[in-house]
């Protein structure tokens, strides 16, 4: 028995919640880095205690070297620097997500110009990858646009999102009945 799975909804939503956000980025720039900083500190320091737990609970029986406490520890030191100092924090954020969003506008160019023939909506694909390059590009040389530019990615991000979201080919499930 065939069904058709239709449109990707979650996709086409979250698609929608990304320009949202984008376009709040846009409009309270200033808040972002710090927001940022102390968002990323927090998941600095949940890595870390997780890390530093799971080095307790498995070391034995995974072989864990003590370079993976060091990690721990880093993460733990590094989270709590990010939310201790938020602001001068948000100082490194912009370099570090230029880098990060320059290595994502290359795979999307690359994959958009590859696989033209296999993905519906390509088009939107490589525009988002050439805004991502030119985001990035931005991040490192204008540190001061990050909220911006972060809004123009995760804008441009939404929009590849919620294309896919509706243009996506329906798929069809074959569902194997046991009589």
């Amino acid at each position: 028995m065939d069904i058709k799975v239709g449109r990707n909804w979650g996709l086409f939503a979250a698609g929608i919640a990304l320009i949202l956000i984008g376009f709040v980025l846009l409009m309270v720039p200033g808040l972002t880095l710090v927001s940022i900083a102390v968002i990323a500190g927090c998941m600095f320091l949940a890595a870390g205690i997780v890390d530093a737990w799971a080095y307790f609970k498995y070391r034995r029986a995974e072989g864990l070297s003590a370079w993976a406490l060091a990690y721990a520890a880093c993460d733990i030191i590094l989270g709590a620097l990010f939310i201790a100092h938020p602001v001068v924090s948000a100082v490194v954020i912009p370099w570090v997500m230029g880098i990060f969003v320059i290595a994502y506008g290359i795979f999307e160019v690359v994959a958009a110009v590859r696989f033209h023939r296999e993905i519906p909506g390509w088009g939107w694909v490589l525009f988002a990858g050439i805004v991502s390059l030119f985001c990035g590009i931005a991040f490192i040389v204008a540190p001061g646009t990050f909220a911006l530019f972060l809004g123009f990615f995760l804008m441009a991000r939404g929009v590849q999102m919620a294309v896919f979201g509706v243009s996506l080919p329906q798929a069809r499930v074959t569902v194997a009945h046991n009589h």
